[in-house]
């Protein structure tokens, strides 16, 4: 396992932690009879479904986490690539897919933890993400995110060092 698989996995692990502590269900993605999608050499599919503790189905949400050390740079290769962006391919199966990236150097002012609907997001506009805990409709607490960003620090830290 390479570095950033491990940063992803570790980031996959923090996003649950964020939906547990924010007493969500969490329950790994796996649809009987549909397939994921190929992009490029690798499969893709969500990694999780979240729902309320007891609630019924009004705030669920399907959520893919990925890791990248820049997320605007990350946005901006995607907004190029067209058709054959992620977010496109992902749309066409999952159009309720929320994405959390998660970056350990996240640009000044905004968190480890954002967010991108993209049921909120028409094709050839501009990504655009929200702080995790600013998305309202998901009522995750800024204290949850700010405790689970010093973790993430942490955590990347010591894998980063020699």
């Amino acid at each position: 396992m390479d570095l950033m698989e491990a940063k992803n996995r570790v980031a996959e692990a923090l996003v649950e932690s964020i939906f547990r502590r924010a007493r969500y269900e969490v329950v790994p993605y796996r649809r009987e009879g549909t397939a994921g999608l190929r992009v490029g050499r690798e499969d893709f599919s969500p990694d999780f479904h979240v729902r309320p503790a007891g609630a019924s189905g009004d705030r669920d949400f399907l959520i893919e986490v990925r890791y990248h050390p820049s997320i605007d740079q990350f946005l901006s290769v995607e907004e190029q690539r067209g058709e054959r962006s992620l977010f496109q391919m992902a749309r066409r199966q999952w159009p309720d897919l929320h994405f959390v990236l998660v970056s350990d150097r996240p640009e000044s002012g905004r968190s480890c933890f954002q967010a991108f609907a993209l049921s909120a997001w028409a094709p050839g506009a501009r990504c655009r993400t929200t702080d995790l805990a600013r998305v309202e409709e998901m009522g995750i607490f800024p204290h949850n995110v700010t405790d689970h960003e010093q973790l993430i620090r942490r955590i990347f830290a010591l894998l980063s060092s020699p």
